[in-house]
């Protein structure tokens, strides 16, 4: 996909099989046209597995990076991606979320939501305590602000609109939980409509961060292999537009929840509310550990996407980061490749031994106050390099 705004794939041809060789060109055309019909299918990253990733020398490591190594390994490269160096508001973001967004939350299942007393009603009551705690915090930054917020109007501007972004995301998680808890018929709230509210949710919260989300379906990425040309459709883009040719910050791929999801105890524990770094210590088993959490066709669905956007990565040439979501959980993912690997593929249609791996974080549910804890100086890093150190929401003038 990052590479296919730079090809034209009707410039490529499948190599003539000696049995076309007595037809005239308009029936190579006409049976060309037919077969593409035919194999579109099959020109889906969507039929990707691990094994698909594996025939061009790309695995997912064995074990994860903590939260903090990954957040390290991208702030390291910042500085070559943002021309802005000012982070005095990057600090005093952080600053705010770990103090302002001092709660957790839950997603009840449907099923448990028959009786005025049920958990999304409590839920419901515990939100809307939140908002009048939150509104407390923000009233105490008023009375302290020079303290918070220095004495720039700038920083006052993005402290406006930042917690607006978290009322607007505690405001829709209650509408959710109330369309869960309504009396309509199970058929009304059926899985594709509360999957969309799920991802509705999740890009919510990234703008607590100042992060600028967008459907993947507004451009299909097209990626040239050898002579085959596939294409893919990521769920959710995160593109700077600095400089302009829109590059890919991080690019999502959702999980829905009739997709093969390994429910293993760690899971459980954290539908109940533990964190994911405490309900998977004891998930650690021999083995890949991401290929017990996911299905291979999701990672290899992902991995592909990732190498798709490789070219139109912020961090191109080598890097690309992602994030695949699980519900309310999300795993960050980089992958690193060569300019010679990718080369390859791309020319070769194949590794020619080259090989390069995909590094993921545990699974982290951004509802829950010790796992959202963990990510919030990277979500902060990656809204500030895709709005160019905050330039293209409110430019400096002070």
């Amino acid at each position: 996909m990052a590479s296919a705004g730079k090809f034209k794939a009707q410039r490529f041809r499948r190599k003539k099989r000696s049995s076309y060789q007595g037809f005239s060109s308009d029936d190579l055309t006409e049976d060309h046209s037919k077969r593409k019909k035919l194999h579109r299918p099959a020109d889906s990253m969507s039929t990707w597995t691990t094994a698909t990733l594996n025939e061009y020398g790309i695995s997912y490591k064995n074990n994860p990076t903590s939260i903090e190594e990954f957040t390290s390994f991208i702030n390291s490269r910042a500085h070559q991606v943002c021309k802005n160096k000012s982070a005095e508001f990057l600090s005093t973001l952080k600053m705010l979320c770990k103090r302002g967004l001092v709660f957790t939350l839950d997603v009840p299942e449907r099923d448990t939501l028959k009786t005025p007393d049920s958990p999304s009603n409590t839920t419901i009551q515990k939100v809307c305590a939140i908002l009048t705690e939150f509104d407390t915090f923000v009233n105490d930054v008023f009375k302290n602000e020079d303290e918070y917020l220095g004495k720039g109007w700038r920083n006052k501007k993005l402290f406006f609109a930042w917690s607006h972004n978290v009322r607007s995301f505690l405001s829709y998680y209650r509408k959710f939980l109330v369309a869960m808890n309504s009396s309509v018929p199970e058929s009304w709230f059926a899985k594709p409509i509360r999957e969309t509210s799920l991802k509705e949710l999740y890009m919510e919260f990234t703008k607590i961060f100042f992060m600028e989300p967008e459907m993947g379906g507004k451009e299909v990425k097209r990626l040239i292999i050898g002579t085959d040309v596939v294409s893919c459709i990521p769920d959710i883009r995160f593109t700077c537009c600095n400089p302009p040719e829109r590059s890919v910050l991080l690019m999502v791929t959702w999980v829905k929840k009739n997709e093969p999801f390994h429910e293993n105890k760690a899971s459980e524990q954290r539908k109940a509310g533990q964190s994911s770094e405490t309900s998977l210590e004891s998930d650690q088993n021999c083995g890949n550990f991401i290929h017990g959490i996911l299905d291979l066709n999701v990672l290899g669905r992902h991995g592909g996407e990732l190498l798709s956007e490789l070219r139109s990565s912020t961090f191109s040439p080598s890097i690309i980061l992602g994030c695949i979501c699980m519900g309310t959980e999300i795993i960050f993912t980089c992958l690193e490749m060569s300019e010679t690997h990718l080369d390859r593929i791309v020319h070769n249609g194949k590794c020619d031994n080259e090989f390069s791996e995909i590094g993921y974080t545990k699974p982290l549910n951004y509802l829950l106050e010790e796992d959202r804890s963990k990510c919030i100086d990277l979500l902060c890093l990656l809204g500030f390099i895709q709005t160019s150190g905050y330039e293209e929401l409110y430019p400096n003038s002070d």
